[in-house]
């Protein structure tokens, strides 16, 4: 891992650079601390909205004026919204990193949020939104939310909101939001690539040096979220063959001391199919599935920890059953060594993929960076993998993962048999 140089300008916007040598391009992120576990509480799909809207013109450019000065650089960029945060990511040549710094924070620091584009993005969003009743990923996605999380809480809705609040959401409510979340302190800007820490620091002053700090910081903070029992729902979506099934939990902050134990207990659990004890069982050996993966969100709350799978409606039950015994397997301590040492390889390989570009490198500082992971985190993380034990892994399953205490959500045609 190339040197991470870190400095800070005055209103708190926090500067990460890595210099890569013989590369011509850059690869920005500037993270907001403005995703899900930021919005108003009951009013999900406002930060998306905020964000969509941004890219549609500043306050000196229309939408396409901005696009267009984009693409005489050459750059691409795109703004997302998770559950931390809302992030900016952009890719140019070393040379014209000022000028894209100077459009970025155009676009952040002063959109237009023009009403009419509030309702171009308003249309889009809800037509994404009437799309997704008719996709089985997204209606089991929805349905485990509700399961899980209690309405007003962060993770209730998927990212996109609710339809609700996106047709009642006021042009004055989205302004609103965007100067109350969209502020330097608790933001992060990382560049990877062609340049040098003092050229970052420099077009960075220059572009968000006079961006003013909030009026007051906010604090999210939300009662944990426990399953006290298990939880089942079944969605009929019309017109399909497949089910998709989530089978999860209520995860842990990625500043959990246990996250990187956590980390290997899904690879060895789900997280891939040949590197993964249910995906190779329940997919290759049994022939269940069509996929089957498990994720782990990070952020600051207790992001999804999940488990997907695509089934034929006939395989469903079997293919739930085999997931949580391959899960009470772990719980009881049946873990080969080769799964562990397979699953620490698998992580370990990831990083050194990612290490090889720059937007791989970028993402990894981001994240480093978003959750206070100390200075020496990308000497200590490979060593920490490989230091987990088979013990924190039971732990951790035990701990995290109750396979006597899930989330059920499926959707698809009608099932053969009831979930219950």
């Amino acid at each position: 891992m190339n040197r991470v140089y870190r400095s800070a300008l005055a209103n708190g916007l926090r500067l990460a650079v890595v210099p890569i040598a013989d590369l011509r391009s850059t690869s920005v992120l500037l993270a907001v601390e403005a995703g899900q576990w930021f919005e108003p509480a009951g009013r999900p799909g406002i930060a998306r909205l905020v964000a969509q809207t941004m890219l549609r013109g500043t306050a000196r450019r229309d939408a396409a004026t901005w696009a267009s000065e984009l693409d005489a650089l050459g750059a691409v960029a795109r703004l997302d919204v998770g559950a931390h945060a809302a992030v900016f990511s952009a890719q140019c040549l070393g040379d014209d990193l000022g000028e894209l710094l100077g459009l970025v924070a155009e676009a952040v620091r002063t959109p237009a949020l023009a009403d009419a584009e509030i309702e171009f993005v308003r249309g889009q969003t809800l037509a994404r939104l009437e799309k997704d009743e008719r996709d089985t990923r997204a209606v089991s996605d929805r349905a485990w939310r509700q399961l899980v999380y209690p309405e007003g809480h962060p993770f209730h809705a998927p990212a996109i909101g609710d339809a609700a609040v996106v047709r009642s959401a006021t042009s004055a409510e989205i302004r609103a939001y965007h100067k109350s979340a969209i502020a330097p302190d608790g933001a992060v800007l990382v560049v990877a690539g062609a340049t040098t820490p003092e050229a970052v620091k420099d077009a960075a002053g220059r572009a968000f040096g006079d961006w003013p700090k909030r009026a007051k910081p906010r604090d999210a903070s939300y009662p944990p979220t426990t399953l006290a029992t298990t939880k089942r729902r079944a969605e009929l979506v019309p017109d399909k063959t497949q089910s998709d099934v989530i089978i999860g939990w209520p995860g842990l902050p990625r500043t959990d001391p246990r996250f990187t134990a956590a980390r290997v207990t899904n690879m060895v659990y789900a997280a891939d199919t040949f590197a993964s004890r249910a995906g190779h069982v329940i997919r290759d050996q049994l022939g269940l599935a069509y996929y089957v993966f498990s994720a782990i969100g990070a952020s600051r709350g207790q992001s999804p920890w999940i488990v997907r799978m695509g089934v034929n409606p006939q395989n469903v039950r079997r293919a739930i059953d085999v997931a949580l015994d391959e899960l009470r397997k772990i719980t009881v301590g049946q873990i080969a060594d080769d799964d562990l040492a397979v699953a620490k390889d698998k992580l370990v390989g990831e990083l050194d993929v990612a290490l090889e570009s720059p937007a791989g490198v970028a993402a990894m500082v981001l994240e480093a960076e978003m959750f206070d992971l100390g200075e020496d985190h990308f000497e200590r993380y490979p060593r920490e993998l490989r230091a987990v034990t088979k013990e924190q892994v039971v732990e951790t399953a035990r701990t995290f993962l109750p396979p006597d205490r899930y989330a059920l959500a499926v959707a698809g045609p009608a099932l053969p048999e009831a979930l219950v």
